[in-house]
Parts: C-alpha cells; sequence; structure tokens
C-alpha cells in the first residue's frame, strides 16, 4: 500500500503520518473452545486511535465440527462498526470439506453474531475454513481496545478452534 499523498504546503507530524501506515495484527496461536457459547477474546486486539476513522480486514481462519459451528463479534466499546461478512453457511455438509455449500454474505448490525459453519463430524475438527469480515470503524474520544472475540455457536462436548500461526490475520490503517 502506498504511503499517504502529501500537498505542497502540508505540514504533517511523524505522528500522523505513521497513523496512516496499515497496520497488521495476527493471532499467534491456536485457541480452542469446547462446549461454551460464551465469548473469549482471541489475539486479534489492538488499541486504535480516538476520534479516528478505520479501514480493516479481518481474514480468520478456523476450524470446528458441524454441531458446533464458529461464531464471532467484536468487543469494541467506544467504536462503531460497518462491517461487511462471508462465511460458510451454518448448514454445512460433512461429507467433504470440498462439497459446495451456502455461503452467507451480510452487512450485519454493529452488535451482531456473525456465525461460519463447520464441517467435521467429529472432534477434534481438521477441516480448515475461512471468513471474512471487512470494513469501516469510528472512535469515539475513549482509548478503548477492539478485539475479535469468538466461542462455539451451539454448545457441543466438540472443539471449535480459531486457527493462529500466521492463519488469521487482520490489517486495518487509520482513514479519516
Amino acid at each position: 500500500m502506498p504511503n499517504p499523498r502529501l500537498y505542497a504546503g502540508q505540514i504533517i507530524t511523524a505522528d500522523k503520518w505513521n497513523s496512516l501506515i496499515p497496520r497488521l495484527v495476527q493471532q499467534e496461536n491456536d485457541q480452542i473452545v469446547t462446549a461454551s457459547t460464551t465469548f473469549v477474546n482471541s489475539e486479534i486486539t489492538f488499541t486504535p486511535e480516538p476520534n479516528a476513522m478505520y479501514w480493516y480486514e479481518l481474514l480468520i481462519s478456523y476450524s470446528a465440527i458441524a454441531a458446533a459451528d464458529f461464531k464471532w463479534a467484536w468487543a469494541a466499546t467506544g467504536a462503531s462498526l460497518c462491517s461487511f461478512t462471508a462465511a460458510i453457511a451454518a448448514s454445512a455438509p460433512t461429507t467433504s470439506v470440498n462439497t459446495g455449500a451456502d455461503v452467507i454474505m451480510r452487512r450485519p448490525a454493529n452488535t451482531t453474531v456473525r456465525i461460519a459453519g463447520g464441517s467435521d463430524a467429529t472432534s477434534p475438527p481438521v477441516n480448515f475454513h475461512s471468513a471474512y469480515d471487512r470494513g469501516t470503524f469510528t472512535t469515539d474520544g475513549t482509548l478503548t481496545p477492539v478485539t475479535m472475540q469468538f466461542a462455539q455457536n451451539v454448545s457441543d462436548a466438540g472443539q471449535t478452534i480459531l486457527r493462529g500461526g500466521n492463519q488469521t490475520r487482520m490489517i486495518y490503517t487509520r482513514i479519516g
């Protein structure tokens, strides 16, 4: 991504320049949830500047059994999200990870839980799936963190795994 455009006569400080450079946050470790629909914090967390607007793109890698599925949400006190998501529907077939399935593409409300389907019949799940969440968010005057949270959509003894190790990433940049 190119550096911000400067115009003749414009004064820029190092803080302003650095705030416009894209940032990367990644999930370093797998996180496993078993038999719980209670959200847990992921490693995808950062503290944006107050009174700003950001563009973000969250690329999720997960594994889940079909009975539990995967859900995610944002803990973002002081931030209003305008997100667009895409994920495999919660009714995914378990015959093969490559079998076609319905995909949900939506524009959820700020506090709406996002759901992605799993495909494994047994636990631990071995199929890797992707979900996407991208859009903009604005922050209020407070300095509060933005954190992706996840859980099972339906409580089940099988595992739901948010994949780490360079697989789940978020890229964000200040745009206003």
